[in-house]
Formats: C-alpha cells, sequence, structure tokens
C-alpha cells in the first residue's frame, strides 16, 4: 500500500515525533519539516500547502512547528533556500561539455531550469516572500543567500580567472536575470491543445535557457573588457 508523508518520515510507522532537546534533533526535526514542506508544494503546489498540512504531514502538532518557522513564507522560502543548494552542487561537480562565457551561461541555464519546484519559488520568492518574513527569518535569508553567492562566485573565478570581486558582480548579475527569466517563462495550467499556434510558438522560443542566454549575454562583454 502506498505510504503517506508521516510513514515516509517517521520510517513507516505512524508514532508521532518526540520533543526534539539537544541541537542534533532540532536539527533532525527541521529537516523532516522542510522535506514535508517540499513534498507537498510537489504534489499540491504553493496555493495549497498550508501550515497545517506540513504539521500533520511531518507529525507534529502546528504550534511546535511555528517553533521552527514563524510563518507560511519563511518556511517555504527556506524550502526554495535548500533546492538552492541542491543546484549548485550539481552545478560545482558538472563537467562542462562547453567553455567560455557562453558555455557558462547555458550550463547555468539548464542547472537552474532542471527543477520545476526550484524554478517556480524562484519566480516569486525574493519579491513575494521576503517582504512577509520577520527580522529573524530575513536575516537568516539574506545571509544565505550572501554565501551561495560566495560559493557561485568562486565558480566563476574558477573559470574565467577573475577577481573574487568582478565575480561576484557577475553572479548577481546572473542571479537577478533568472528571477526575471524564471517569471517570464512560467507556464499556465493548460495544456497547449488550449492555446493557440501563435502563442505556442512564442512559448516554444520563450524558454528559459534562451531567454537567460540572450539577457545573459551583454555581462559576457564587460567581462571580457575587464580581463
Amino acid at each position: 500500500h502506498k505510504l503517506t508523508i508521516g510513514q515516509l518520515l517517521c520510517g513507516g510507522g505512524m508514532k508521532p515525533m518526540q520533543r526534539a532537546r539537544s541541537e542534533t534533533a532540532k536539527l533532525a526535526r527541521e529537516d523532516s519539516i522542510l522535506t514535508a514542506a517540499e513534498i507537498l508544494l510537489r504534489q499540491s503546489g504553493y496555493d495549497a500547502m498550508t501550515m497545517q498540512a506540513v504539521a500533520t504531514a511531518a507529525g507534529l502538532a502546528k504550534g511546535t512547528l511555528y517553533l521552527y518557522f514563524t510563518s507560511r513564507e519563511s518556511l517555504v522560502l527556506a524550502v526554495h533556500g535548500r533546492l538552492f543548494d541542491r543546484w549548485i552542487d550539481r552545478f560545482a561537480v558538472y563537467q562542462p561539455e562547453l567553455t567560455g562565457f557562453d558555455g557558462f551561461c547555458r550550463d547555468f541555464a539548464r542547472h537552474y531550469a532542471d527543477d520545476p519546484l526550484f524554478l517556480q519559488l524562484a519566480g516569486f520568492a525574493t519579491a513575494l516572500l521576503e517582504p512577509q518574513l520577520d527580522r529573524e527569518a530575513y536575516i537568516k535569508s539574506k545571509r544565505g543567500m550572501a554565501r551561495r553567492v560566495k560559493r557561485l562566485a568562486g565558480l566563476a573565478c574558477q573559470q574565467f580567472s577573475i577577481a573574487p570581486t568582478a565575480a561576484q558582480k557577475l553572479i548577481w548579475g546572473f542571479l537577478t536575470i533568472a528571477g526575471g527569466t524564471a517569471q517570464m517563462t512560467v507556464r499556465p495550467a493548460v495544456s497547449e491543445a488550449d492555446l493557440p499556434d501563435d502563442v505556442i510558438a512564442f512559448t516554444g522560443l520563450a524558454n528559459f535557457e534562451t531567454v537567460f542566454v540572450n539577457a545573459a549575454a551583454p555581462l559576457g562583454g564587460n567581462l571580457m573588457s575587464r580581463s
């Protein structure tokens, strides 16, 4: 029979999780909450995911959930951060088939867009979720992003032999373009059969990789002029 999310998180049983007392236990509890939220987001989407649903799936009381995440926005943003770290992990170990700035752009775009949930959250994480965070969650979010920018900048330094400051500027440009591209290329919940031919043709051209690479091309000119 099919296991529920709660059973998956609790190792197949239905016993509720005990109170997390040690730091290790708290981190494990937070990880289980993020896993439950991610599964629900993939199954039902952002609009349908509630804090009560996450608490139930994770085997927690709703009040306990709020000890870890003070709002739905902070929880979803934390899921987005975890997915962000995953794609950087993939991008960091990937052996590129193309070289030069264009190859780096295309590899960046392909890895950024290979998880539909990450791409969906990236389209509104900064604009819609961050403004609703409390001070502590906002600080945590910004520190997480600074860490990711630094890591990506390190990859750019290796690729182009540029100074760390220039690499960080490049990555900030990439991430700004990627967020806008994610919003521009979002697909509605309709099938192509319901769309006219001209719209189908346009959306076929306006895929994430194409839009991103075209928008990022000027950054390559600026980079080469400094090298």
